[in-house]
């Protein structure tokens, strides 16, 4: 074997002497460098700022500076100032834009009761509910600008309010940026016709995924969840700022239109993120959806037994133990796969050193890597195992606390071979998980990959578990996973769907809950793009004729499609109830799930699972609910005479209704729990001792009042 080699970081300004004061974690340093020797003269970047930073100067350094969520921004930074942020006090932390990748209708309605709201049947209101007056924005790409499912001729077929094709060069780009194309009318959409090709070529999933939230379908049937909402298009540019920038983009355009939005993300990604909701990513998620905007994300499709791409141990202080596994290859489950390698990626818990090496498998010799310690600290290690006239070459990523959650980590990054790639991983204590997953040509690989034990002595299979991807692992993200939509036979027999096989589980290695909700993505039927370069790989489902072209409707599985079908039924909520906060419709979404045979008593148990989430989804349950239920911003502009003092309260606060009769006092909380209801006439004080501190709304009869309890 080769002498190990430690490579230098290419910018000195990013090696840090005290690991406890990093702003970067070990992939962003080596990605920059890599970028920096590519010959980029910029580098995509997200960053965390002091409160109130002055973004004045961060320009004057060249910095572009594009959307903020909170503290997080979006920047493009020369290469020559990457120093500036280490050395400006006002960036906290950041990290480079890492790379995105794509993951792989009737009956969905009639699973999630959709129909019915669409129909007005079985609502406390009697009214029907179709999504008019949200937006839904869709993140993705393969658009059909020009597609009836959501854009014709009819006036009141179009769907498309704006679009922003990241990768169109013509401009102009939208306000507040400095790249890419927004489209504002008809005529641009139509003469466009579809967004740019990019790394993916002249796709269709984003087609599909419009088309399910909230396509007008094609002779009547394969109708979209919110048919009556309008579509916030954006191809964004393969990263997680472009991303955040599209985000920002939908917003504004909201805002300005005075809509209430959802944003849609049926795409997912595991490398270079900390995949337990600690990222800027996920703070940037949480920070917008205190905002106002609800986050609607696919929950990932590595849910399959029979390629466990998760594998861990739990460590006993003072006992000898070494977790070995055999690294199973994309090429090995998947068809038309264009693999370099694999990435193999490790977590260990904080303040809790691990070890790991690999092992190339030949001829019935094992030739070994040196076992890498966590404890080492901050490196980029190349290295190359010899294996007889073969050479096997692999990057290793190594830190021992990452800044933003504080754990070891590791990730090896092996060149493709024929041989069998051994893993080997060892600890004094604590708990190290692993990820095997298929590195492609494109950089954009998202599949996971078996860990076996080979019909080895001593060697360990891997499992299904810890599953959740970026962006779903965000906190307040409505993380969805996929089953086979509820169906009547023709005799009438009900048959309720199981979870889809590919559905990803939870939880996050830090034990948060996720998936949150399933909902139909199993061989769901939605528009494909006529402009696809592979739309004749999609059996023809439903066709409509018009403006010259034969426009068809097919199946696609995935959480890609369960998770356009939760994000119309969000608009279905907001439409209903447009004052309800994005922790509102997450908490009506789970409370309201449907409970059967293939899920078990979930909420009957109050145990979520770790594959279902809360159940499945039901769109009538769901908006039934969100019209009882009072929103901080009704409160807040419809304000009355009731009175409460002192405000905020801690153990008691006196309510003045301003009217001599008997009424009933309640109190609820902002996710709309009942907790508390007392008798009241002109004047009463109540003891409000055993309410935990928050935010609470009171009603009399139907008037509000916000209440701070601290």
């Amino acid at each position: 074997m080769k002498k190990t080699l430690l490579i230098a970081l290419c910018l000195s300004a990013l090696t840090l002497a005290n690991a406890q004061q990093k702003k970067c974690g070990i992939d962003t340093r080596a990605l920059v460098a890599e970028e920096v020797a590519s010959g980029a003269t910029t580098v995509r970047m997200l960053a965390k700022m002091a409160p109130g930073f002055d973004r004045g100067l961060l320009e004057k350094a060249g910095i572009i500076v594009g959307a903020q969520a909170g503290q997080i921004i979006t920047l493009t930074v020369p290469v020559d100032q990457i120093g500036h942020l280490e050395a400006n006090a006002q960036v906290l932390q950041y990290s480079i834009a890492h790379r995105i990748a794509a993951p792989l209708m009737d009956q969905t309605r009639f699973d999630t009761r959709v129909d019915s709201l669409q129909a007005g049947l079985g609502t406390t209101n009697g009214m029907a509910y179709d999504g008019t007056g949200v937006y839904i924005g869709v993140t993705d790409w393969g658009f059909d600008l020009t597609h009836p499912n959501y854009n014709n001729n009819g006036s009141d077929n179009w769907r498309i309010e704006r679009v922003w094709d990241q990768f169109r060069l013509a401009g102009p780009a939208p306000q507040g940026f400095t790249y890419g194309t927004e489209l504002t009318t008809r005529a641009q959409f139509i003469g466009a016709k579809s967004d740019t090709s990019n790394l993916y070529g002249y796709g269709t999933h984003g087609t599909h995924v419009a088309g399910i939230a909230a396509g007008r379908g094609a002779n009547g049937k394969h109708i979209g969840q919110a048919p009556g909402a309008r579509l916030l298009l954006s191809a964004f540019r393969l990263d997680e700022a472009s991303w955040m920038d599209a985000a920002d983009w939908m917003m504004q355009v909201a805002r300005e239109d005075g809509k209430r939005l959802v944003i849609n993300s049926s795409w997912g990604m595991y490398s270079f993120s900390t995949i337990d909701g600690t990222s800027l990513l996920s703070q940037a998620i949480n920070a917008w959806s205190d905002e106002g905007t609800v986050f609607v994300t696919s929950g990932g499709n590595n849910g399959y037994t029979s390629h466990p791409f998760h594998i861990s141990r739990t460590f006993a202080s003072g006992t000898p133990d070494t977790l070995r596994t055999v690294v199973g290859r994309a090429s090995d489950i998947y068809q038309k796969v264009d693999e370099i390698g694999q990435a193999l990626i490790l977590w260990g818990e904080p303040e809790r050193d691990f070890t790991a090496g690999i092992g190339i498998l030949a001829g019935g010799t094992l030739y070994p890597s040196p076992m890498f310690s966590t404890a080492l600290g901050d490196s980029v290690i190349r290295d190359t195992i010899i294996v007889g006239t073969d050479t096997v070459t692999f990057r290793l990523l190594l830190e021992h606390a990452n800044p933003f959650n504080n754990r070891p980590h590791m990730q090896f990054d092996v060149d493709r071979t024929n041989h069998k790639t051994h893993l080997f991983v060892t600890a004094d204590n604590g708990t190290v998980h692993a990820w095997n997953l298929a590195n492609l040509k494109n950089n954009a690989g998202n599949q996971g990959c078996s860990f076996s034990n080979g019909s080895l002595a001593g060697y360990s299979t891997g499992d299904n578990r810890y599953g959740i991807g970026e962006p779903a692992c965000a906190e307040k993200a409505i993380s969805v996973a996929a089953h086979t939509a509820d169906r009547m036979n023709v005799g009438n027999v009900y048959y309720p769907g199981n979870l889809a096989g590919f559905s990803s589980s939870g939880p996050l290695i830090n034990g948060r809950q996720k998936p949150d909700i399933s909902a139909p993505g199993d061989n769901v039927v939605s528009s494909i793009s006529y402009w696809a370069d592979n739309s004749e790989d999609y059996p023809q489902v439903e066709e409509l004729y018009t403006s010259n072209r034969n426009y068809k409707w097919s199946t696609m599985s995935g959480t890609s499609m369960s998770s356009p079908a939760v994000s119309g039924i969000v608009a279905l909520i907001l439409q209903a109830n447009p004052d309800l906060t994005p922790d509102q419709v997450r908490d009506i979404i789970v409370t309201t799930a449907r409970n059967d045979i293939r899920t078990g008593a979930l909420i009957a148990n109050d145990s979520a699972d770790l594959r279902w989430g809360w159940g499945k989804i039901d769109a009538l349950r769901a908006v039934n609910k969100a019209l009882t239920m009072v929103g901080i911003q009704q409160v807040e502009t419809n304000r009355t005479p009731l009175r409460l003092f002192p405000n905020p309260a801690t153990a008691q606060v006196t309510v003045l209704t301003g009217c001599g009769e008997q009424q009933t006092l309640d109190i609820y909380s902002v996710d709309g729990r009942h907790v508390m209801q007392a008798p009241v006439s002109i004047e009463a004080t109540l003891d409000i001792s055993h309410l935990n501190p928050g935010v609470y709304i009171v009603r009399v009869g139907s008037r509000t009042e916000k209440l701070i309890v601290r």
